[in-house]
């Protein structure tokens, strides 16, 4: 199982997004990434051997590196590791997502995303193969093409009797691809 937490937190300089899951026995990984404007400045990794801990421990690893972190900002005590996502090689592709406290629009999920190379916005050139995933099963997939401004917006219902859904976003285009994923929560009736 695959559990995870998404928090916007106001430090002393910006407000930062604190994304932590845990990436499953395949990759048993306690992954924390903290974003500021869409951009990662930080990163923080816990292994863990899988036969070694039960669920209820992976889920204990999840909640306390997160609410570290979550504190740290808040109190002014983060300090980056200087582990980001941003150090990977300089040609390829970014996908963002610009309104991560904004997704619900006269309901539905409204993901505004903007495709970045590493050297300047992406154009025409690049697609945007995206897959709207409910109970871990492909629900719906799309492609999409880019504005001039490197953005795109997709929108789905908001899923009516599931908990949660992820939206796969992969960018392609002459320098490569790009895979990112975005963890929603349905709302409670009456919200939106």
């Amino acid at each position: 199982m695959i559990f995870g937490f998404n928090t916007d937190v106001t430090g002393k300089d910006a407000v930062y997004h604190v994304q932590t899951e845990d990436r499953g026995a395949r990759n048993p990984v306690v992954d924390s990434i903290v974003y500021v404007g869409g951009k990662i400045v930080d990163r923080r990794r816990t292994r863990y051997v899988p036969e070694e801990v039960t669920p209820e421990q992976v889920e204990k690893m999840v909640r306390k590196q997160h609410k570290g972190l979550v504190e740290a900002i808040r109190t002014g005590q983060f300090v980056p590791s200087g582990e980001s996502a941003e150090s990977v090689p300089s040609a390829g592709y970014a996908v963002q997502l610009l309104n991560p406290t904004d997704l619900y629009r006269d309901g539905e999920l409204r993901f505004e995303l903007r495709v970045q190379d590493k050297r300047q916005l992406a154009g025409k050139s690049i697609s945007v193969g995206v897959r709207w995933i409910l109970d871990e099963a492909v629900s719906e997939k799309r492609t999409l093409s880019l504005e001039e401004d490197g953005k795109v917006v997709v929108s789905f219902p908001v899923p009516a009797n599931h908990g949660k859904a992820t939206l796969l976003a992969c960018a392609e285009g002459p320098a490569g691809r790009a895979l990112a994923k975005f963890r929603v929560h349905a709302q409670p009736a009456g919200k939106g």
